[in-house]
């Protein structure tokens, strides 16, 4: 199932494809630490700021602008941690070259470090602090200014380039801000519906539970009154009570597992793969072309693999209305010899986008978890949309 997104505890909705070289050389870049990446631009800028120096006939004197746009590129490899500070040094550094005479309208980087600074600082400073180096750039390009003689007009010029940059990062650190908050509550939403899931199986497994001890009780008071007169009989409601307690306890544990606590009861019957052909009958009367297909030997399951597997079922049908449109849709039951395989596919054109909470995708990758399952979710190759859950048979 190379086609399909696996859907990991944390991450339910599935990531998309990275496409294009662009995208795919942000994501190389994402890899390296921020430090390491800052280190890198330092460096270019130095080397940038070199070849401007030495390469350009009209910077004088070379060994005072030489030394002031190293310190001035070497300076940003902090632009994260200290902007502040970088600021400053910034500012003095560029003072430092224009009071040694070095013509303002020649050399670039100083202009180019001013820009990156100023977006540093409004991206990854607090506001007082981003203020407060708002101001001392300005400070050191007024006195760069004044130091040559040169007019409102070279002033206003460096002030256009700084504005454009807090507009920039202004505009980027808010986008940022909202994206991990959308970030961090769509993280408690699927909490939340991990947890509502988790009861409301737990409330299902009590009720199944509860049947099986209730029919323990009637197949024991059967054996009672066969004992003397019908001992096989007997003997065979006690092989019974045996085989129904085994598979009560087996449950207790599952639910043991799933949540501790009390537990209420729904007090309503719950569904089993009996009931599959009256679902596929009620989305059928919705409007959705759905087929069941059967693969392998079927045979008698667990009370809470068949409920799951209802479940399951009941999900993927649920999206295939939601999403598939008219497409036609299948439900595969695969009977292997250790396991019991589950599909939902449609041939539809839309897939989910992940606009949505998901919660129904949250309830079947816990239902998957509680019994060491597999699950995966995501559009097929070949197109529509596939969830498949693997759920393990006792032999």
């Amino acid at each position: 199932m190379a086609d399909l997104r696996i859907c990991r505890a944390a991450d339910v909705a599935g990531t998309e494809p990275l496409y294009g070289a662009g995208v795919i050389a942000t994501a190389w870049l994402e890899r390296f630490r921020p430090s390491v990446r800052d280190a890198a631009l330092a460096a270019g800028v130095v080397v940038l700021g070199q070849v401007e120096v030495w390469g350009n006939s009209h910077i004088a004197p070379k060994p005072a602008a030489a030394v002031c746009e190293v310190v001035l590129g070497a300076s940003l490899a902090w632009r994260r941690l200290f902007p502040l500070a970088v600021m400053t040094i910034a500012a003095v550094a560029g003072t430092a070259e224009a009071l040694a005479k070095v013509p303002l309208q020649e050399p670039l980087v100083p202009l180019l470090v001013y820009v990156i600074v100023v977006y540093s600082l409004v991206t990854y400073a607090p506001t007082e602090r981003a203020l407060a180096g708002a101001v001392i750039g300005l400070a050191g390009l007024a006195l760069q200014t004044a130091s040559q003689h040169k007019g409102l007009g070279n002033f206003a010029f460096g002030v256009v380039f700084l504005v454009a940059a807090w507009v920039v990062g202004g505009t980027i650190r808010k986008r940022t801000a909202h994206a991990e908050r959308l970030e961090r509550e769509q993280e408690q939403l699927a909490g939340h519906a991990a947890e509502e899931e988790r009861r409301r199986i737990a409330r299902e497994l009590h009720d199944v539970i509860s049947h099986g001890l209730g029919v323990v009780v009637l197949q024991a008071g059967a054996a009672e009154q066969m004992l003397e007169r019908d001992p096989e009989r007997a003997r065979e409601a006690l092989r019974a009570i045996r085989a129904t307690g085994q598979e009560a306890i087996a449950e207790l544990g599952t639910l043991l597992a799933v949540v501790r606590g009390e537990v209420e009861s729904s007090r309503e019957p719950q569904p089993m793969l009996a009931d599959l052909e009256r679902l596929l009958a009620a989305n059928r009367d919705a409007g959705l072309h759905v087929e069941l297909q059967v693969r392998g030997e079927r045979r008698d399951l667990p009370a809470p693999i068949e409920l799951s597997v209802y479940r399951i079922v009941q999900e993927g049908l649920t999206n295939a209305r939601k999403h598939a449109g008219p497409a036609k849709t299948r439900v595969v039951l695969d009977f292997q010899p250790d396991a019991l395989e589950v599909q939902v596919e449609d041939d539809g054109a839309g897939t989910p986008d992940g606009h949505g909470s998901r919660r129904g995708l949250i309830g079947v990758r816990e239902r998957v978890a509680i019994f060491g399952g597999r699950y995966e979710a995501g559009p097929r190759t070949e197109g529509g949309w596939r969830l498949r859950a693997v759920l393990p048979l006792a032999r």
